[in-house]
């Protein structure tokens, strides 16, 4: 059965706290299977043969917590792939990846990449954004709105450890 990771945005942040078990037992409700969380910031992993999976998690999480909740549904591969790409080489830095729920407008991706400025440097592959900064995240000019406004569209962003953590420990 394929397995699949549910990114969820703006979870376990002011306003909007959500235990674990209760993410959890909404998944299973669906009769999504092995489902489980990986740290408090909105990670579900979880198997279906089921269609349709984004809308049908998105109304349940609705539903069931009470204001929406976008979903950033990907495949095990995807993730597995996500965690690989090195799109800087081994340039020294922390990286931090933006998923998004469609591809962008090439057009925009060009104008959001002219804007790292500094020690930050942007890339985008397929439905992620990746941003790398040497320093800490406060201390950058990038921002997350900047994804947003530029490309047109939310997303959710998780540090590229995190990712690998998923891929290394839930996926392979």
């Amino acid at each position: 059965m394929p397995r699949y990771v549910a990114f969820l945005r703006a979870i376990n942040t002011p306003g909007r706290t959500v235990k674990m078990d209760r993410l959890r037992s909404t998944f299973a409700s669906l009769g999504l299977d092995d489902v489980e969380t990986f740290i408090a910031s909105g990670n579900v992993i979880f198997a279906s043969d089921g269609e349709d999976l984004t809308d049908r998690i998105e109304a349940a999480l609705e539903a069931e917590i009470g204001f929406p909740i976008p979903v950033y549904l990907r495949t095990a591969d995807e993730v597995i792939a996500v965690a690989d790409i090195r799109p800087f080489g081994d340039a020294d830095g922390e990286m931090e990846i933006s998923f998004l729920p469609a591809d962008p407008d090439p057009e925009r991706v060009g104008e959001l990449i002219g804007t790292a400025t500094g020690s930050d440097r942007l890339a985008v592959v397929g439905r992620e954004v990746y941003w790398l900064h040497s320093g800490p995240r406060a201390q950058s000019d990038h921002r997350e709105a900047t994804v947003v406004k530029l490309l047109g569209m939310p997303t959710t962003q998780r540090s590229a450890r995190t990712v690998q953590r998923i891929a290394d420990n839930h996926l392979r």
